[in-house]
């Protein structure tokens, strides 16, 4: 597919009841860099009746709306129905408490002018706010290494470090399915990939970094864990939510919970090696239970309440 002149960029992020935290993502966007020749606005959308963003969005001096039906997805979408609306030709989108280098957003312009590309998506580590246990900071959860090489061409992405052309929404109505994905992860990854099925070229450029802030809420077991379980449960939930394909769930799962059993058997002993490696096997038993109850109910799970209590 052709790609379109870069003339507008809007610099869009949704979010939830963080204000503060969106505060820290934002003071990040003020320090970017931004080539002069290319006009530049940045749009929050707030997923909250009661606005309560409004503050922080007008002290960076953000475009912003209220995106009253709540789910991810329904956000996701009104950032770009409104990026439309406004004649923006590109996005670049991040999440609230998404931290941009400053060169992020220069390093996806060169990146999309100097290739064959429609989609540039980057990479993104965390950034722990202060110090915490070796426990908490070498999960597994917060894996920061990619084995993405530069230029690969990429299925899909996430929407937490991505440039686009908009004429893809445009012209081609792609949207988020907030139908399926209302109150789940997976979203964005089902989004890009119908992208990619359309023809439109989608390739990874690592200089292009965000880091994602982890901040006290986060940091902490409770949260880890039911991460993994969730992060299991929407895997198999999307694998087989619509599987019609009997013969092939019952296989998954009972792969699956041969698996489930082998992991929990491993959760007492690990205790033996220390807190860092019994919470990262306990993490996994939790992940692989996740996703048989997933692919087994077949509902979705609402991401608010289950990791955030919101």
């Amino acid at each position: 597919m052709n790609k379109t002149d870069i003339k507008y960029i809007l610099v869009a992020c949704c979010t939830c009841l963080r204000p503060e935290t969106l505060r820290k993502s934002l003071e990040t966007y003020k320090n970017l860099k931004k080539p002069e020749n290319i006009s530049i606005d940045l749009l929050v959308v707030d997923n909250d009746k009661e606005a309560s963003a409004y503050d922080v969005a007008s002290e960076f001096e953000a475009i912003y709306f209220v995106e009253e039906q709540r789910g991810i997805a329904n956000a996701r979408n009104r950032v770009l129905k409104e990026a439309v609306n406004l004649g923006a030709s590109h996005i670049a989108m991040f999440d609230d408490d998404g931290l941009l280098d400053e060169n992020w957003l220069i390093n996806h312009i060169e990146f999309y002018k100097n290739n064959v590309v429609n989609v540039v998506s980057g990479p993104q580590y965390v950034h722990f706010e202060k110090e915490y246990p070796k426990y908490i900071t070498e999960n597994n959860i917060f894996k920061t290494g990619t084995t993405k090489k530069n230029g690969q061409i990429l299925k899909s992405c996430a929407t937490n470090n991505v440039f686009m052309q908009l004429d893809i929404v445009k012209e081609h109505n792609i949207l988020f399915n907030a139908e399926k994905y209302i109150f789940m992860g997976g979203e964005d990854g089902d989004f890009f990939s119908r992208i990619t099925d359309a023809g439109f070229v989608l390739k990874f450029n690592k200089n292009s970094i965000v880091k994602e802030l982890i901040e006290d809420n986060r940091a902490n077991i409770d949260w880890i864990l039911n991460r993994y379980y969730y992060n299991g449960y929407s895997g198999g939930y999307l694998k087989f939510g619509d599987s019609k394909n009997k013969l092939k769930k019952f296989l998954y799962l009972f792969k699956t919970a041969v698996v489930f059993g082998l992991d929990s058997a491993f959760v007492a002993p690990s205790r033996l090696l220390g807190k860092t490696v019994y919470y990262n096997v306990l993490g996994m038993s939790l992940k692989t239970k996740g996703k048989l109850e997933g692919a087994y109910f077949a509902k979705p799970l609402n991401y608010y309440e289950k990791i955030n209590g919101k």
